[in-house]
């Protein structure tokens, strides 16, 4: 038995000796195609310059290469991945109801 390390996805193979010798095919991963893999992984945003962005195939990428390599933009995909686009938790939604009623009562105080 001969064991090989798939350069695509790092999963140790087995390969009988006997099917090295009779060069018989045996095949790698195939590296995934879902759309999954095309969304960004992380975002390193640095002190200066632009944000990089991680691909699923664990890539450094620039917004621009990333929107010419996968046509997604990265910084939309990411923002809708994480929760970030328009959406309020219930925890957001009562602590905004709090600052709004404590500033509505401070209005009515100094109104006496």
């Amino acid at each position: 038995m001969k064991k090989f390390i798939c350069r695509n996805c790092g999963v140790v193979n087995e390969v009988a000796d006997d099917a090295l010798k009779s060069n018989a095919d045996w095949l790698e991963c195939d590296l995934p195609m879902g759309f999954e893999w095309t969304l960004p992984a992380g975002k390193i945003t640095p002190i200066i310059g632009d944000p990089i962005y991680i691909s699923g195939f664990g890539e450094n990428l620039s917004r621009s290469a990333y929107l010419d390599k996968y046509n997604i933009d990265p910084e939309i995909a990411y923002k809708l991945m994480r929760g970030k686009v328009g959406v309020q938790t219930a925890s957001e939604i009562l602590a905004n109801q709090n600052l709004k009623m404590a500033s509505a009562g401070s209005k009515m105080r100094s109104n006496k």
